[in-house]
């Protein structure tokens, strides 16, 4: 196929939906970061730890005394030195919410909605803030877009490698944006790569093809089994001890405690197996004798699993902690910037200029806008039932 054919798909695929796809980008690229906004912005996040310890059985009691009258349903150590413990309480109405605590003294430093920042960002990318099925299905066909606007781009350029470093044109405008996108689309074309393949296998899980772990052992107490069962602060101290001495190699990271009858205490954690969530290990515990009842290795889970377990770290950039994490927002502004600078050059080409005039940045952001023809409605109307959807969600939180 022909350079031009190659060309025509580029600029087709690239500019119908390019409202939707530069909102899917950006938030994304937030998502990444978005616990360390939290952070940012919220000031009961913020520990100065000194060292590896963690008082899981202080920090549970602590939030057992504060809030009695409501259930503790996670609690989770610091994801870096800097960030506080978070507890995740549910209210009597059913409501979440967040209690932070230093994870050496164990001494309560605040609280924090559970519609923060980290969730915003991750409804909006993920799902547009509509139903999981539905909204999942667009960002990922989305996703197919973009793919084929990545790998068409490639085919359009002979010797595509030898133009990493090379020097964008300044005499022409639009030479510089050409060569500015050619720039931005090398650079960030790893990055492209895998958020539109684990993008595709999110769209094959969302449709019948998600992975199953063997299920949790249930408790063995008669009233854990008919009820959702807080434990005692003493058998959290319990289930800990006995999960360091039987998995040392487990760096726990969190304890999920039953929010449902017949639900035991999970604790999770990381070994040295590579690209999995924390949940593909846990120890399950009955939660009033504080016995074990099941043990989960990651290493030891299907190919299937491990596929899945894989899509989440490798999309947000998360297996290598901050740094990678860094590196994925750095490059996903870039990747970012890449569709926005498309979408500009788009109009530039479509609208020439005279000889020797100046064409107003406005008139080519008009031709793109055009340029996208039905499928911009298409775009306004996602974008604006997702804008409907998170107002009305964080203002009635706001108002509990």
């Amino acid at each position: 196929m022909s350079k031009q054919f190659w060309f025509k798909i580029h600029s087709w695929v690239g500019i119908k939906l390019a409202l939707l796809t530069c909102f899917i980008l950006i938030t994304g690229t937030f998502a990444v970061v978005s616990n360390e906004i939290d952070w940012l912005t919220n000031s009961a996040m913020r520990a100065d730890v000194s060292s590896n310890t963690m008082q899981w059985q202080a920090i549970y009691d602590n939030a057992s005394r504060m809030r009695p009258e409501d259930s503790i349903a996670w609690v989770s150590r610091p994801k870096d030195p800097w960030f506080a413990t978070e507890v995740i309480m549910r209210g009597v109405d059913g409501e979440r919410y967040r209690l932070f605590f230093h994870p050496e003294t164990a001494q309560y430093q605040g609280d924090g909605r559970w519609y923060n920042w980290q969730r915003f960002f991750r409804m909006t990318h993920r799902h547009l803030m509509m139903p999981s099925q539905i909204g999942i299905t667009i960002v990922c066909l989305v996703g197919l877009f973009l793919f084929m606007s990545g790998i068409s781009g490639i085919l359009i350029y002979k010797r595509w490698w030898r133009d990493f470093f090379r020097k964008p044109r300044t005499h022409n405008p639009k030479l510089f944006w050409h060569d500015i996108h050619r720039v931005m689309g090398l650079w960030s074309l790893w990055l492209l790569l895998i958020i539109c393949v684990t993008g595709v296998w999110y769209l094959l899980e969302i449709w019948g093809l998600r992975a199953q772990f063997p299920k949790d052992a249930k408790p063995v107490s008669e009233q854990a089994q008919t009820i959702a069962v807080q434990p005692q602060a003493d058998i959290i101290g319990r289930v800990i001890a006995k999960a360091k001495e039987t998995r040392p190699e487990l760096d726990i990271t969190s304890i999920r405690l039953p929010t449902r009858a017949n639900q035991g205490i999970v604790i999770q954690g990381y070994d040295d197996t590579v690209l999995v969530r924390e949940r593909a290990n846990n120890l399950v515990f009955d939660p009033i004798s504080g016995d074990l009842l099941s043990v989960r290795y990651a290493s030891e889970q299907g190919a299937h699993v491990r596929i899945s377990e894989a899509a989440d770290p490798l999309h947000f950039g998360t297996f290598g902690g901050l740094t990678t994490k860094l590196i994925y927002f750095v490059f996903g502004i870039i990747l970012s910037g890449l569709a926005v600078a498309g979408t500009y050059l788009y109009g530039m080409r479509q609208l020439r200029a005279p000889r020797g005039e100046t064409v107003a940045a406005k008139n080519y952001w008009r031709v793109s806008w055009l340029g996208q023809g039905k499928w911009r409605w298409l775009s306004v109307l996602l974008l604006t039932i997702c804008t409907i959807l998170t107002v009305v969600l964080f203002a009635g939180i706001a108002q509990a």
